[in-house]
């Protein structure tokens, strides 16, 4: 349960840490669904610019039983429903393993100016949950957050620059904010860099400026968001939508597992139904 301080400093900065949250065992089967799931050619699978190392990989949770346990765990449900103060369901979910030397930029940018402009949502009620499976440091590519900035609205400070729903995902993003104000932003509200061991979770608000550099280190990192979006705000008819599996229109809320998503037993018990149909 997330106390009274975990909700105040969450709405006052925008985002929240918690250390252990997973044990070594359960970001180990993680891990090792996600060298699995970079070995698949899916539309899913995004490569970074060079077309080698794998950038990113959506929808993990409807091509991994073990990613869709993880997303109804309670551990990741919880602050969730709380912070959001509604039911819950699954807009996407994506895996980033930057590769040691290799793993590209994410550019400054509020993922719900995305979500609003390509895929309809009306309101900025939905937030990141994001679990460290590897090791986060200074050097690998962290995320950079500047606290504060989910209470500002960027949408005239944004500007859309490409076509396509492709250019959502790529390096070169599509919706860029101006260098002047990202420039104020930093000098007034300040840079935070939120690193941590192996189970770390941190939940972040869809309006929260964030980033992250390349990985200049020899060590890889991966991380797993999930985006959670109330079932209050679900996505509103829109011409040439992204794909259902970059932007769910389901709002089917989600139950919580009973046990933990590693537990030994889901290999001898039924799988959980999946609110979405694997691809």
């Amino acid at each position: 349960m997330l106390s009274v301080e975990d909700v105040h400093f969450y709405h006052e900065h925008g985002y929240l840490v918690m250390p252990g949250r997973f044990s070594p065992q359960e970001t180990e089967l993680l891990l090792s669904e996600s060298r699995r799931l970079s070995g698949l050619e899916i539309p899913q699978r995004i490569l970074e610019s060079g077309g080698e190392q794998v950038r990113s990989i959506y929808a993990v949770h409807r091509h991994s039983d073990a990613f869709d346990r993880f997303t109804r765990d309670i551990r990741n449900l919880e602050p969730a429903r709380a912070l959001l103060e509604s039911e819950v369901y699954i807009h996407q979910t994506q895996l980033n393993p930057k590769a040691p030397f290799l793993g590209d930029v994410w550019e400054w940018h509020q993922d719900y100016l995305y979500w609003q402009r390509d895929d309809g949502m009306p309101t900025p009620r939905a937030l990141n949950v994001s679990v460290f499976l590897e090791e986060v440091t200074e050097f690998n590519g962290p995320i950079f957050v500047m606290p504060g900035s989910h209470r500002l609205s960027l949408d005239e400070e944004t500007v859309t620059h490409q076509n396509g729903w492709e250019n959502t995902l790529t390096a070169d993003i599509r919706h860029k904010i101006t260098p002047d104000m990202l420039r104020e932003l930093a000098d007034r509200l300040g840079l935070v860099s939120i690193k941590g061991a192996p189970g770390t979770t941190v939940v972040f608000d869809g309006r929260l400026l964030h980033c992250s550099p390349p990985n200049l280190s020899g060590k890889r990192r991966t991380v797993i968001f999930i985006r959670y979006n109330s079932t209050h705000n679900r996505l509103l008819p829109m011409e040439n939508p992204r794909p259902e599996w970059l932007a769910s229109r389901d709002p089917t809320p989600l139950s919580a597992l009973d046990r933990p998503f590693a537990n030994p037993e889901w290999a001898l018990s039924p799988k959980p139904t999946s609110n979405e149909e694997k691809i």
